[in-house]
């Protein structure tokens, strides 16, 4: 199992960022993203729960030997979020529903308004791959799609970006963020 974690500062209010994450697609920077479909939306408890999908397409060029096992580089992706309004927290699980018997890739990703400067997010990133398959096989699909999850969230990052300068009404910018 491959695993990683990272803190980023995001330049913009919690308000917006919960705004800018129902609105990230599309953008000019995400053609990967094929579809998005809302499959459930619901307040309950005081939360905003919301569940989709999205049908993405790979974004690196992979293996040979990768691509003779996924004949198809595309991933449905199931994306859960619950914003809790009182404790000002968006939580979001997105983890892919096929090639389940190659590997299972999971993301959790929390933001809350920053500490220091209510103007800013704190968005935490957590991921984890984990292949089913035993040995040499199993440790090289983790690595592979944990390389690319890695370079894939930092894509992510400037997408999202893009968009919270679009919903905050500002052109889009290059930022300088703290990302830990």
């Amino acid at each position: 199992m491959k695993e990683s974690a990272e803190v980023t500062i995001l330049p913009y209010s919690w308000f917006t960022v919960c705004r800018g994450f129902f609105e990230r697609y599309p953008n000019p920077y995400a053609s990967h993203v094929l579809s998005e479909d809302t499959v459930h939306r619901e307040i309950k408890d005081g939360k905003f729960l919301s569940k989709r999908i999205f049908r993405k397409t790979a974004t690196t060029s992979l293996p040979d030997w990768f691509r003779k096992i996924v004949k198809e580089p595309q991933v449905l992706i199931l994306e859960d979020a619950i914003i809790d309004l009182c404790a000002k927290r968006l939580m979001s699980l997105t983890r892919n529903i096929d090639h389940k018997k190659l590997v299972v890739a999971s993301e959790t990703t929390e933001y809350i308004p920053s500490h220091y400067d209510p103007n800013k997010t704190m968005m935490t990133r957590r991921t984890t791959i984990r292949s089913p398959l035993n040995g040499l096989t199993g440790r090289m699909i983790e690595r592979v799609c944990h390389v690319g999850a890695i370079r894939n969230a930092k894509k992510a990052l400037q997408e999202f970006l893009y968009i919270l300068a679009q919903v905050n009404g500002g052109s889009a910018r290059a930022h300088n963020i703290a990302i830990g």
